[in-house]
C-alpha cells in the first residue's frame, strides 16, 4: 500500500531542501513534472503540509525520467540530467503540468505515467484522469454525456463524427469541416476543408498512418474564443481573438473576462470528469449572434497566461495542500492511517484562497 506520510524507501539523495530543516521529520516529496523555467521551489518554498512538513521540491520532464517501483512501496524516479548525469527522486505526491505524449512516436512516455499509476501515487491531477484524458475520443465521450444530461442550450458542445480509420470517412458533415487527426494538441494535426475534393486527396494521405479521425463543423464568422481556467475552486475566463482560424496559433490578443454562471457551470461540470479533475481548461467560441459552442476541454497541462502565472501558480499549490487535507483528513474525526495526529491549530498553516 502507498505510503503518503511514511515512505518505505530511503529519501532522495540528489536533491536540495528549499528550507533548512526545522526538525528531523522527513520532507514531503513532490515531483512537479513541469519544465525549469516555471520556479516551483519557490512557490513552496514557505508552505507546509498540512502536518507541518516543509515541501522538497524536484522537476523534470516525462523525456528525462524513468520508473522503478515495488508493490507496496513508493516510486522510484530516475531523472537525467541535461549534462548526462543521473540521480534519483522518491516522491509522495506528483503535480503534472506536462503532456505524456508528443507529436511523435518516440516522444510517448506513456510507460512512465503507467509506472507512477502502478503505485497508487496521489497526483493532481489524478493520474487516471491524465491517463484517460490522452485520448479525444475518450474525453468527448464524457463531455457529450454532459450535453446530454444538461442539454445542448445549456452545454452547448459542438457536433462531432469519428471515424476509427480513414477508408470509413465516405460521408462526413457538412462542408466546410475541421479534420483533427489523433491525439495531436495545440493546433496540431487539424486542418479546414471547404471542398470536397481537397477532403477526399487527405483522405488519401491519412490511409498511410493508423491515427483514428474526428471531424466537426466549422463554425464560421467566430468573433473570439473562449478558454474557462479552473485551478481547484478558482476560475478565470479568457476572451481571445486571433485572425488565425486555429485560435491557439500565431500571434493573439488576451482579455480576461468576468465568469459568468454559465461558464463557472461548464468548468464544474467538467471537473467531475474522470473522478474529478482539479485543473482543467474549456475551450469554446462565440459567434456574433450570441452563439457558444465547446469545442474540447484540456487536463492539467494547460499553459497559464503569463500575466496570471504567478498567481494562478499559487492557486495550484493550495490545490496541493488541499488534496493532501482530503487524503489525510477527510473529516474532522478521521485521520489517515498512515499519518500522523493532526497538528494543533496554533501551529498548523491553514490555506487561504486569494480568488
Amino acid at each position: 500500500m502507498f505510503s503518503l506520510f511514511g515512505r518505505k524507501a530511503v529519501a532522495a539523495t540528489t536533491s536540495t531542501p528549499t528550507t533548512p530543516p526545522e526538525d528531523d521529520r522527513l520532507p514531503f516529496n513532490l515531483l512537479v513534472i513541469d519544465s525549469d523555467k516555471h520556479n516551483w521551489k519557490e512557490i513552496f518554498l514557505n508552505k507546509r503540509t498540512p502536518d507541518g512538513r516543509r515541501y522538497l521540491i524536484v522537476t523534470c520532464l516525462w523525456e528525462n525520467m524513468t520508473v522503478t517501483c515495488d508493490s507496496g512501496s513508493n516510486p522510484v524516479v530516475n531523472i537525467r540530467s541535461a549534462t548526462g548525469g543521473g540521480s534519483q527522486f522518491i516522491p509522495d505526491m506528483v503535480l503534472v503540468r506536462k503532456l505524456v505524449r508528443g507529436l511523435r512516436d518516440d516522444e510517448d512516455y506513456s510507460n512512465a505515467l503507467f509506472g507512477l499509476m502502478y503505485s497508487n501515487i496521489p497526483a493532481v491531477n489524478s493520474l487516471e484522469s491524465v491517463y484517460r484524458a490522452l485520448e479525444r475520443p475518450l474525453v468527448y465521450a464524457e463531455l457529450a454525456k454532459i450535453r446530454d444530461r444538461l442539454g445542448a442550450k445549456v452545454f452547448p458542445l459542438i457536433p462531432q463524427s469519428y471515424y476509427s480509420h480513414p477508408r470509413g470517412m465516405m460521408f462526413t458533415p457538412e462542408l466546410p469541416l475541421v479534420v483533427k487527426v489523433g491525439y495531436a494538441q495545440a493546433g496540431y494535426g487539424k486542418m479546414k476543408f471547404t471542398s470536397q475534393s481537397d477532403l477526399t486527396d487527405f483522405r488519401g494521405c491519412l490511409e498511410l498512418h493508423k491515427d483514428y479521425v474526428t471531424a466537426e463543423p466549422f463554425i464560421e464568422g467566430r468573433l473570439y474564443d473562449l478558454r474557462i481556467q479552473k485551478i481547484g475552486t478558482h476560475l478565470r475566463v479568457y476572451k481571445r481573438i486571433n485572425p488565425n482560424w486555429k485560435g491557439n496559433v500565431g500571434s493573439s490578443i488576451l482579455e480576461e473576462i468576468p465568469v459568468t454562471d454559465q461558464y463557472r457551470l461548464w468548468a464544474e461540470e467538467c471537473g467531475k470528469l474522470f473522478g474529478g479533475m482539479d485543473i482543467l481548461t474549456v475551450d469554446a467560441i462565440r459567434t456574433p449572434d450570441g452563439k457558444e459552442f465547446i469545442l474540447e476541454i484540456n487536463d492539467c497541462a494547460s499553459g497559464l497566461a503569463p500575466v496570471n502565472e504567478h498567481e494562478d501558480m499559487e492557486h495550484i499549490a493550495e490545490v496541493i495542500t488541499n488534496k493532501l487535507l482530503g487524503l489525510c483528513f477527510p473529516c474532522p474525526n478521521a485521520t489517515c492511517a498512515d499519518s500522523p495526529k493532526p497538528p494543533p491549530t496554533t501551529t498548523a498553516t491553514t490555506p487561504t484562497s486569494s480568488s
